[in-house]
């Protein structure tokens, strides 16, 4: 037996028979990634119909496009494709779906996540270290203070004068409330001052913006001459730095105390606490005005919204930018990072705020435009599951980060699931029947 199966004619045969058999299983296995890449195909076009079918149900229908809503979500989860656009359909349609099962018909409002509290347009907003509350000021001169668990509910007025705001600000242990005015300086909030003694500091210096030092009973302003300032209840007067242009944005790194500053032409001025030195270290070849900045939590990446309505993401240690973030259909007037590091929302004049994946530049933005003016600032909540916008409508928006919190409150509202008519019609009929909230 050892001597024919080492002749040769029976060798190339043994191996032809293996080869054969490998080149099967290799097909089959093909077949097989095939198969299932094209049921993932088939899943995610599923999604985004009924997601589009959804947005298209009249309003007067609201369980039923909720519903589809779920349903679609449901499929979504199970996809295991790269969800590089689909989630954008299936935010939208659950986002809109909520807001028509909270429809209230006695004042005709769709608003389940509007807040009104601001005479006038809202200008800026602020969360401090405790994660159950925000502030937002209008330029109806009022500084408000939020319950983000009970946002309907009635805030707490920590300022109230005749001022045009600029912007707020809250100090690292909620103690201090400043307030950036157009024409009566820097007005600091002691909030744990009582009725009794007023601890209000008022700086009547005029200035282009102002914003606290981290973990420093301090801050720094930018006066009307440019001249850069370092002031506190502690502190003398100290000027660490000159800039030429107008400023309008302004952060602080925790890590080493170096100042951006955002100006009017276009370029971000860097200034060192310990030198005292201003650097146009950010310049860009077509300057537009840097209306806001923001650094991420791990201190290593700014964030540069323009005026030309893009965000430039700068990386720090390499002084070059890292991505371009283009979008918006007119200017950008605040960025913030999330608190995880991984995303970062912008707002804009063109009336929406969106929210940019850091990590994965192919995955597209989600869209969130149900203001009806310029969205003036934007904040994540301390625990990044919630995002704050708010408006030259007036209104205060929060909007949840997370789909599943949405497609849950869908399920915890309605009492039924689909019919098997309605799975049939929005579903299809060769899919089997399922129970779209358990």
């Amino acid at each position: 037996m050892y001597f024919i199966l080492n002749r040769a004619p029976f060798r190339m045969l043994l191996i032809l028979i293996i080869t054969v058999f490998s080149l099967r299983l290799t097909a089959q296995d093909s077949l097989k990634i095939y198969k299932e890449k094209v049921k993932l195909l088939e899943l995610t076009e599923l999604v985004q119909s009924m997601t589009q079918r959804s947005l298209l149900i009249p309003g007067y229908q609201p369980e039923l496009k909720a519903l589809v809503a779920r349903q679609a979500f449901n499929f979504w989860q199970q996809n295991e494709e790269e969800k590089l656009v689909s989630h954008l359909n299936v935010y939208a349609s659950l986002h809109q779906a909520n807001k028509f099962l909270e429809y209230d018909s006695s004042i005709m409002s769709y608003g389940y996540n509007q807040i009104l509290g601001h005479s006038q347009m809202v200008v800026s907003l602020e969360k401090g270290s405790d994660p159950n509350y925000f502030y937002s000021a209008g330029s109806d001169g009022r500084v408000l203070k939020w319950n983000i668990n009970r946002p309907k509910g009635i805030p707490t007025t920590i300022y109230e004068e005749q001022d045009l705001i600029r912007s707020i600000d809250v100090s690292d242990n909620d103690k201090w409330l400043m307030v950036v005015t157009k024409n009566s300086g820097v007005v600091i909030v002691n909030q744990e001052s009582s009725a009794e003694i007023d601890q209000t500091i008022r700086d009547m210096e005029l200035v282009q913006a102002a914003t606290f030092l981290p973990n420093k009973d301090a801050y720094l302003t930018v006066n009307k001459k440019g001249e850069v300032k370092i002031k506190g209840y502690e502190y003398p007067d100290e000027a660490v730095g000159q800039i030429a242009s107008k400023v309008l944005s302004v952060v602080i790194s925790p890590e080493d105390y170096t100042a951006y500053l955002g100006t009017e032409a276009g370029n971000v001025a860097k200034i060192q606490e310990s030198t005292g030195n201003g650097d146009l270290s950010i310049m860009f070849p077509k300057a537009y005005a840097i209306n806001a900045l923001d650094i991420s939590p791990d201190h290593k990446l700014l964030a540069i919204g323009r005026e030309l309505g893009d965000v430039v993401i700068w990386d720090i240690e390499a002084k070059e930018p890292l991505r371009i973030i283009s979008g918006h259909e007119s200017a950008v007037t605040d960025v913030e990072f999330s608190p995880d590091n991984t995303m970062l929302v912008s707002a804009s004049r063109d009336g929406t705020a969106r929210i940019w994946d850091i990590q994965n530049t192919r995955k597209l933005p989600i869209v969130l435009d149900d203001h009806e003016d310029w969205v003036m600032t934007v904040s994540y909540s301390r625990d990044g599951k919630q995002i704050i916008t708010g408006s030259k409508d007036n209104f205060i928006r929060i909007w949840q980060v997370d789909p599943e919190v949405l497609a849950d409150r869908i399920c915890d509202a309605l009492n039924r699931n689909l019919t098997e008519e309605e799975w049939k019609e929005y579903v299809g009929q060769d899919i089997p029947y399922q129970k779209t909230c358990e």
